[in-house]
């Protein structure tokens, strides 16, 4: 007999008793409706209680089930007994041989058959209030998955979109944003504000280009992120309307860059039009869409707005600046609706007289108010300014107003020198020398550098006025212990303090805390290091040439990768991971030197055989055991691809990457195998050097036998990716080098296209059409399947552009 304590124990008791009175009750011999019935409640009593023990009891266990149910459990056993004791006494009555009916009184049995009825309908209740709960409590859990599916799946729509983001535009353009607004005093730039900004931000205004002008060091960057959030502020309440904004700067290459540009903008419209990361989702990841793309996308989604406004500040530090301006005018010509401001050092050329232009110019006599705010706010809060006689800041202001000429730039250096001075006296005696202007300003910082730091200052400058990217801290500390031929590099030979290269080249170098990144304080640096002024001057030390800079820059980071360190790639990414952690300066040398040793390089030149010799060396140790410098080198590069595929990518892959013309040249005549495929995509150094725009590098590899028509793992040869990179002259010379080579002529179509009045007529017939809007890439067929190396089709639809042999000849319906 189970425990009658335990639950479990009197379900079981009750089934057992109910089965006893079973056994009896089906011995008696016509039985009528009553014992039917009794059965009929047996049986449902039965399979409720099997139901409460398995489905029920053994979920909640004994500590969860309330007194209520416990007694009705103890009140079924009592009926049950109740009725099994009637039953045999009954039955003890009769007559042994009489023949066995019914008992003579029914009533009692009647009453537990109702009392069985009643308690079976309880726990019958109790089942399905149990069950309720269960099916709340899944209803909850479902809940919930439901929940965390939908952040799951909102936290990758959210990872994605920033991947996108960070893809189309690797510029942090609200932290350059900040920047800015960390430099601005209250209540400055209202001479603007109240005046040029009003009228173009007006509804009713004509002028929807707003160029701002004024001499490098003039405040332009700090009132441009007013005006930002002047326009922020405006549009406030107006619901269709945005506010686009872009920092161009002179040491972010990037920042400099067309396409980065207008991602930018994109990102910043997406913010009320989702759907344009969707767009740019749909894109190659690895290949960026043509600015025009981008413009496209730009207009389709300012469609919606009744206004969309458009700040760009310092288009004259962009090395694309006349690709941007003509972008902007694009825009501005393209919808009525666009309101666009620039700031500049000179004044930008509109060739459109239909675009009207206002134009405002920063002079002293407009700086003049907002730079006696800036002192008074200086004089209080520079801590060894603060603590100088009234007479003295009287002084410092009287000065610095006759002397500013309008320049921020200016006093802000002015104010770094008079807080170095140790008293009142010195501070008066910097004030009686003080230079004259902006250039005299930076040569009086850079004489006042000690003789023994002078080697490292002039080098740091050098780096920052010739690097291509950003550089860290620690990056530029290592670059500069750094001597040619040196096989390794430890504590030893590092800079106790890093920090210091900041105190030797205070008022001439920023530094970012929070990225780390160090650049020239400002533009006007660079200016006066590269100008023919400082050559005949107490500083000439510090002149730099730029050619000088990149070839530092690319032997440095070329020592580096030959480090004994590198002979051998890493094994894991953890051990690469680590091994960049070790030294810092790797993924900056791995990224640049090439590019700082390519002619087609903005400061290039071209390379001496000594110098093609040291690289050669550097490319040799791919045959050593693992691969090598090399192979540690290419590991960098492709981070997150394996090392079998940085093993077998060949030198003159990357030399035709990069338009090392001299170098390529080298290799080829030393055997290179032309069409070799390598790098992420499998692809030939011609398709390599067709997709990244570099002519001279195509000539001489279709000189060298590198065949056109051999595609990579996308199923894209070079005059693919040329025409989809918009690269015109590359496109002229393939088509050129293919007709000659295959001996075909010009057909109709070749001269119908030329009418289209095209400065290059082939790339004409390929590219998009102006007049006509054909664009005959996609009209005539798809691109073919098959292997990553195979010929392209290409060549049978040019052959219909350019003239096919008769055996091919292009049909009328065409």
């Amino acid at each position: 007999m189970a425990d009658p304590v335990s639950i479990v124990g009197l379900i079981l008791q009750v089934g057992h008793t109910a089965k006893r009175v079973y056994e009896f009750a089906k011995q008696i011999k016509n039985a009528d409706s009553e014992i039917r019935e009794l059965f009929g409640e047996l049986f449902a009593l039965k399979a409720i209680l099997e139901e409460m023990r398995t489905d029920h009891i053994e979920e909640k266990g004994a500590q969860g089930v309330p007194s209520p149910f416990r007694d009705a459990l103890l009140k079924a056993n009592a009926v049950l007994e109740e009725i099994l004791d009637d039953l045999q006494r009954r039955t003890m009555r009769q007559s042994r041989l009489a023949k066995l009916g019914w008992p003579g009184k029914k009533g009692g049995l009647e009453g537990n058959i109702a009392q069985l009825e009643r308690l079976k309908t309880y726990f019958i209740l109790v089942i399905l209030n149990d069950r309720s709960v269960v099916e709340k409590e899944t209803a909850h859990s479902i809940d919930a998955v439901v929940d965390w599916s939908r952040e799951m799946r909102q936290l990758r729509k959210e990872k994605t979109h920033e991947k996108i983001k960070t893809w189309i535009c690797p510029v942090d353009v609200d932290s350059m944003h900040r920047k800015a607004r960390s430099l601005c005093q209250p209540g400055t730039g209202a001479w603007f504000i109240n005046g040029p900004f009003k009228s173009w931000i007006a509804t009713e205004g004509k002028c929807r280009l707003l160029s701002l002008e004024g001499k490098s060091g003039s405040g332009k960057t700090v009132l441009c992120s007013t005006v930002i959030e002047a326009v922020k502020d405006t549009i406030a309440t107006r619901t269709s309307s945005q506010m686009i904004y872009y920092y161009c700067s002179f040491h972010l290459s990037s920042s400099q860059e067309l396409v980065y540009l207008l991602g930018a903008l994109l990102v910043q419209l997406s913010e009320t039009c989702p759907e344009i990361l969707a767009e740019l989702q749909s894109f190659n990841k690895r290949t960026l869409p043509q600015p025009d793309v981008l413009m496209s996308l730009l207009l389709k989604y300012t469609g919606a707005l009744s206004e969309l406004f458009i700040v760009v500040d310092a288009i004259n530090e962009s090395s694309e600046s006349a690709k941007i301006l003509d972008a902007l005018l694009t825009l501005l010509e393209s919808s009525d609706n666009i309101r666009i401001m620039i700031t500049s050092t000179n004044s930008p050329p509109v060739p459109n007289p239909a675009i009207s232009i206002l134009r405002a110019q920063m002079r002293p006599s407009t700086n003049r108010i907002d730079i006696d705010a800036f002192l008074n706010t200086q004089l209080k809060s520079v801590p060894s300014l603060q603590r100088l006689p009234e007479h003295i800041k009287f002084r410092i202001k009287e000065v610095l107003l006759e002397k500013a000429s309008g320049m921020f730039r200016y006093v802000q250096c002015q104010i770094d020198l008079l807080s170095a001075q140790k008293t009142g006296r010195d501070v008066i005696r910097a004030l009686d020398s003080m230079p004259e202007s902006l250039h005299g300003t930076y040569e009086t910082i850079l004489c006042r550098i000690p003789s023994y730091d002078r080697e490292i200052a002039r080098e740091t400058l050098l780096w920052l006025s010739s690097g291509y990217q950003e550089i860290t801290l620690s990056e530029l500390s290592e670059a500069l212990v750094l001597t040619k031929g040196d096989k390794s590099i430890d504590d030893d030979c590092r800079l106790f303090d890093p920090h210091v290269i900041l105190s030797i080249c205070q008022g001439l170098i920023v530094y970012d805390e929070r990225t780390t990144f160090v650049a020239l304080a400002h533009s006007s640096v660079k200016a006066f290091l590269t100008s023919d002024a400082i050559k005949s001057g107490p500083a000439a030390y510090y002149s730099l040439d730029e050619t000088e800079g990149s070839r530092l820059i690319w032997q440095k980071c070329l020592t580096y990768l030959m480090l004994d360190e590198f002979k051998q790639p890493c094994s894991s990414f953890r051990s690469l991971a680590r091994r960049r952690e070790i030294y810092p300066l790797l993924k900056y040398a791995s990224e640049n030197w090439a590019s700082h040793c390519s002619p087609s390089w903005p400061s290039g030149y071209p390379l001496i055989d000594a110098e093609i010799d040291e690289i050669l060396s550097f490319f040799d140790t791919r045959h050593l055991p693992d691969g090598g410098n090399y192979t540690s080198w290419i590991q960098v590069l492709l981070y997150e691809a394996p090392a079998e595929q940085a093993r077998r990518t060949e030198p003159l892959y990357y030399a035709a990457s990069y338009g090392i013309v001299p170098l390529v040249d080298r290799l080829i005549r030393s055997g290179a195998n032309v069409n070799a495929g390598g790098g992420r995509n499998n692809a030939t150094p011609l398709i390599v050097a067709c997709y990244r725009g570099q002519t001279a590098t195509v000539q001489r590899l279709l000189e060298g036998g590198a065949d056109p028509t051999v595609q990579d793992a996308m199923k894209m040869g070079g005059l693919e990716w040329a025409i989809k990179r918009q690269h015109r002259g590359i496109v002229e010379n393939l088509l050129s080098h293919m007709c000659k080579t295959l001996g075909m002529g010009s057909s109709g179509l070749y001269w119908q296209c030329r009418g289209c009045k095209f400065q290059n007529p082939i790339a004409a017939a390929l590219l998009p059409c102006g007049s006509c809007g054909n664009d005959l890439l996609d009209q005539y067929g798809t691109r073919s399947g098959g292997s990553a190396l195979q010929k392209s089709r290409t060549w049978s639809r040019i052959g219909r552009i350019t003239g096919e042999p008769k055996d091919h000849q292009v049909s009328s319906e065409t």
